[in-house]
Order: structure tokens, then sequence, then C-alpha cells
């Protein structure tokens, strides 16, 4: 059942009603950093989730423009710079580490590879001093076997010798004694023979030795030219780097200040859309309570009317029994739903009416309307009959029409029609249910074409839903 007028003009009154400004929610960004890599392969794979990062954000701006028309283009547009700011300070960030983790690593193994090389020229060192130790104890032995061989080859062989000292003995004793001793010389001959083979062997070992030494300090020299390159090179990455944090630092602080900026008139444009609301609604309020006065002086009219036609109908008719008295059935409810006709060939909703929590401000506003999918360009027709009580642009809500249906299913009525690209209609002129008055588009406070369309009830904003 309806309330009474009076009744539902008080709590909607203008110094108590909601100042909040219009608007959709939108996503929030988030960036999430990932490591990098100064290899090629890994900084494509930095590049490809960047840019995907990107392109995430990217679209979600993009979804929630589709879904929210009342925020500022500006805004929008410094937020997702300010994302992608953010995105590339943070894998820059990322880059900067993993190469100077690779710098340090490089330094190491740098060190790491100039005590390998000096081990290794150290043994190549001792090589060369064993080698040439090996081949003077070579020559040595070799001339002693030489100086040998000139001597018994001189004393005419040791055959000759041995026939010698038997002849020459006084005795069988002494002959033994004679061949024993030269037996020990043989055998030291024969000692000495095997010594130097040996030594030859072990010369020629070291002579191995000292190439395949020769070849481990060559390639250590290039393991250390190369880690060395390896390092200034990553040293010069890690500079640049550097460099690139910084002014991916200098970018953030300027998009930074770029949102500043754009929150800042965000607010402004908020404030003048509250501003032009609560305009709207104290010119319909004022026009509702005038239009409640007058409903109800014309009621208190017809009472009286009515009283004083009964009254004579007393006076002029004997008094009824009390069998004859009807009781009055209790008035029907008004049911207010589909009183008004959507206002576009489209009933397809884009954002509901409603309090919305502002992604970017982080403030709870009303969305004092409902948002239906209109092209560019897209007819734009009455909701119900009434005159055009104002025809106009505003900087929040664009080109406007607002339509007064006067007093229906108990309450004083009125639509909005806002973001038109063109108007066909002027203030006072009467209007019909479904008459043409102008076309869709994206005019104020929008990111996209479409219809924001309010009701206003007794001055106030309501739930379009419940009147279509």
């Amino acid at each position: 059942m309806k309330v009474p007028i009076l009744a539902r003009i008080v709590p909607l009154g203008y110094a108590g009603r909601l100042r909040v400004g219009a608007f959709i929610a939108l996503v929030a960004p988030s960036v999430v950093a990932s490591l990098a890599s100064p290899s090629a392969s890994v900084a494509g794979q930095d590049d490809d989730e960047l840019r995907q990062r990107q392109h995430a954000v990217d679209t979600r701006i993009d979804e929630a423009a589709t879904e929210v028309h009342e925020i500022s283009t500006e805004l929008v547009r410094a937020q997702r710079l300010l994302d992608r700011a953010e995105a590339d300070l943070s894998a820059a960030r990322s880059s900067l580490a993993s190469l100077q983790r690779q710098v340090a690593q490089a330094e190491l193994d740098d060190q790491q590879m100039q005590v390998q090389l000096q081990n290794a020229q150290i043994r190549l060192q001792n090589a060369r001093s064993d080698l040439a130790s090996g081949r003077r104890d070579v020559r040595a032995s070799r001339g002693s076997l030489a100086s040998y061989a000139v001597s018994n080859y001189q004393s005419g062989g040791i055959g000759l010798s041995s026939l010698e000292v038997a002849f020459d003995s006084q005795s069988a004793e002494e002959a033994v004694d004679s061949f024993q001793d030269i037996d020990t010389v043989v055998n030291k001959e024969s000692m000495a023979l095997q010594e130097l083979q040996a030594q030859e062997v072990l010369l020629a070992l070291t002579q191995d030795r000292v190439l395949e030494t020769k070849r481990s300090v060559r390639e250590s020299r290039l393991l250390a030219a190369e880690h060395l390159a390896n390092k200034l090179t990553l040293q010069a990455e890690a500079a640049q780097a550097e460099q690139a944090v910084a002014l991916q630092v200098q970018t953030l602080s300027a998009e930074q200040d770029r949102v500043a900026a754009a929150k800042l008139n965000e607010l402004k444009r908020l404030g003048k859309l509250e501003r032009e609301r609560d305009r709207i609604e104290q010119m319909l309020l004022i026009l509702a309570e005038r239009r409640a006065e007058r409903q109800a002086q014309r009621q208190s009219e017809r009472q009286a009317q009515r009283q004083s036609e009964r009254q004579s109908e007393r006076d002029a008719t004997p008094p009824a029994t009390p069998q004859d008295v009807q009781p009055g059935a209790p008035p029907a409810p008004v049911d207010d739903s589909g009183i008004l006709a959507y206002p576009g060939e489209s009933t397809s909703v884009t954002s509901l009416y409603g309090m919305r929590l502002h992604p970017i401000l982080k403030v709870t506003k009303l969305h004092d309307g409902l948002d239906l999918a209109a092209a560019c360009g897209s007819e734009v027709y009455a909701a119900a009959d009434g005159r055009v009580l104002d025809a106009y642009f505003n900087s929040g809500y664009g080109n406007r029409i607002i339509i007064d249906h006067g007093y229906v299913a108990g309450v004083s009525l009125a639509t909005s029609y806002n973001h038109m690209n063109s108007l066909l209609v002027r203030p006072g002129e009467p209007v019909t249910k479904g008459q043409l008055i102008g076309y869709a588009g994206t005019t104020g406070y929008s990111t996209g074409c479409h219809m924001h369309f309010m009701v206003y009830v007794n001055g106030a904003t309501v739930d379009p839903l419940r009147w279509l």
C-alpha cells in the first residue's frame, strides 16, 4: 500500500538526503613483479609477462569502461599509465637485482679463475723445473756410462781383463776375489744403465706433463678472459639497468603526480555532479511539495463538498436502518511497476542503481541511475506522458532531458535522460510515452555511449527498475 504523500516527502527532505556522486565500480589493478634475467630468452619471457600484465590491466579497465560510464576518462587513462609505470619499475628492479646477482657471481668466478690460472702457472713452473733437473740427471748418467765405455774399450774389454786377472793371480782364492770385484763393477754399471733408462722414461713423462700443463694454462687463460669479458658485459648491463630503474622511478613519480591531479579533478567533477543532482532534486522536491499541497487542498475541498452533499442528503432522507449501512472497501494498493517504458530499444542493463566503491578514490558513492546499453546515435524515447521540465547541457550529466510526469501512483514522478548526443525537445514542451526525444551518446561525465536513465520520486532518485 502506498504511504501518504506528506509521509513520503518528510524522510526524503533536501537536508536529510544523501549527497553522493554517480559512478560505477572499476576494478583495481594489481601488479606483481617477477624476476628478470639478462639473457635473451629470459628477457623475452619478462617482456612477454610484462605485456601480459599490461594487457590484463588494459582489459580490466576496458571491461570496466563498458560497465562504468560515470567516471573521468582522464582518471582512467592516468591510472592505466600509473599501473604500467609500476609494472615497468617492478620489472626493471627485478632485472637489476638479477643482473647484480650475476655480476657478483661473475666477480667470484673471475677470482676463482685467476686462482686456477695462478695454480696452473705454478704447476707449469714446477714441471719445467722438474724437466730441467731430469735433463741434467740424464746428461750426467749418460756421461758416466760414456766414460766407462771408453775406459773399458781402452783396457780391452771386460773379457780380456778377466783373463789377465786369472793369469796374474797367485792363488785360486785371489782369482775368485778378483772375479767378484769385476762382477761388482759390472753390476754397478748395469744399475747405472737401468737408472739412466728410468730417468729417460721419467724425463719423457715430465715433458708430457709440461705440455699438458701448458695446455691447462692456455685453457685457464681463455676461460679467465671469457669470465672477465662476461663480468664486464654484466657490469655494463647492470649500469644500464640502474639507469632504467632511475628513469622508471622518474616516470612513476610523474604518473603519480598525474593521477593525483586527475583524482583532484575527479573529486571536483563529482562535487559538481552532486551539486547538480542536489539542484534538480531540490527543484523537484519543491515541485512535489507544491503538488502535494495542491493535492491535499483539492482533497480537502472534495471531502468538504462530499460532507456537505451527504449532510444535504441526510436532511432530505429518513435515517437508514443499521442493516442498510454498507462498510466501504479498503483502497487497493497501487502497483508502480510497468508504469514507465524503457527509454530505448535495448533493455540490457550494464550497471544497476545503488552505492558503489570508487576503485581509485576509495570512496563510496551513489550511482543514481540505471545504465542501459545504447549505441552512439541510437534513439531515445520518453518513458511516459509528461512535460519537458528542462533540456540542457551539464558538465557531469552531459546533454540531458528532465521530464515531469505529474502525480502518478500517489507520488510526484519525473525521469531524466543523460549523456545524450543531441536533444529534440525543449523545456515546457509536452511529450507522449514512446515519443522520440533525442539520441544516445557519451557527453559529459562519461567514458562510453550508453543511456543513464534516472527516476525521481518526490524529488529524490530511486531505483528505476521498480518503475520499468
